[in-house]
């Protein structure tokens, strides 16, 4: 499976290629990439920082990205910077509002929010804990980590599911992958079938650590390449409803 594998990763970086997505240029540029290079070479992550990943995290769920990214700006300018006192007594209600006006907001924003405060303090907590956010995310695997913010009995965080919390933990600089909607569907029986069926959330993750040790790849890499591959706005290929006549999987796709 290795060789396949790794075929598979050039034929999609040939298809982007191919139809002029500069995939490189943007792998590089993504924010969370930015921040695992910056952590590979030492750096270490401030509360606010921690918090900032957080939030944007909560922001990502279940929407187009690319509002989110354009407005990065105006939404550290909302949160005062991450500033955590700040945010704490802050009505809510004034972040969902000024969210909202830049077209920033999902579903859920409302109850992301009042979840702030809660959330904060569980933060503080793990810093008393572990003497600092960095410590307690580099401590155990992303995997584990993501499974005790997303579900654990004493750090749990509120509206933070399992994909969320790798994004948290991407944001903050950790290798790691996000196993959303469209890294699922690709892994799936009706894609390239590393799955039998549609894997969940933490199968996926289990797929593309298999994938990262059997091709020598990074988790962020293979992650950002098939999140590229297939989210609309980006390289725009394997959507839900697939451009297959422009693809060179063609011959590797169940679909």
């Amino acid at each position: 499976m290795k060789n396949v594998s790794k075929l598979l990763l050039k034929l999609i970086e040939d298809t982007l290629d191919n139809n002029g997505f500069d995939f490189e240029n943007e792998i590089n540029n993504m924010g969370h990439m930015v921040n695992i290079e910056l952590r590979n070479r030492g750096k270490k992550f401030s509360f606010n920082e921690h918090l900032e990943g957080l939030i944007f995290s909560l922001l990502s769920n279940q929407r187009p990205w690319e509002p989110i990214r354009k407005n990065k700006e105006k939404i550290k300018e909302i949160f005062y910077n991450f500033n955590k006192e700040k945010i704490l007594n802050t009505d809510k209600e004034v972040f969902v509002e000024k969210l909202k006006e830049i077209k920033c907001g999902n579903r859920a924003i409302k109850k992301q929010m009042e979840s702030l405060n809660y959330n904060i303090g569980v933060l503080n907590r793990i810093e008393k804990d572990f003497d600092s956010l960095d410590k307690f995310v580099t401590n155990l695997s992303p995997h584990n980590i993501a499974k005790e913010l997303a579900s654990g009995d004493k750090y749990k965080l509120k509206q933070i599911g399992y994909a969320l919390a790798f994004e948290y933990l991407r944001n903050v600089g950790i290798d790691a992958v996000k196993p959303d909607t469209h890294i699922i569907r690709i892994l799936s029986n009706k894609r390239l079938g590393y799955s039998s069926s549609t894997p969940t959330p933490e199968e996926a993750v289990e797929i593309l650590e298999y994938i990262s040790r059997e091709t020598g790849f990074s988790l962020s890499y293979i992650d950002a390449l098939l999140w590229n591959f297939c989210a609309s706005g980006y390289g725009d290929i394997c959507t839900k409803e697939p451009k297959c006549k422009i693809c060179k999987l063609d011959s590797y796709c169940e679909f």
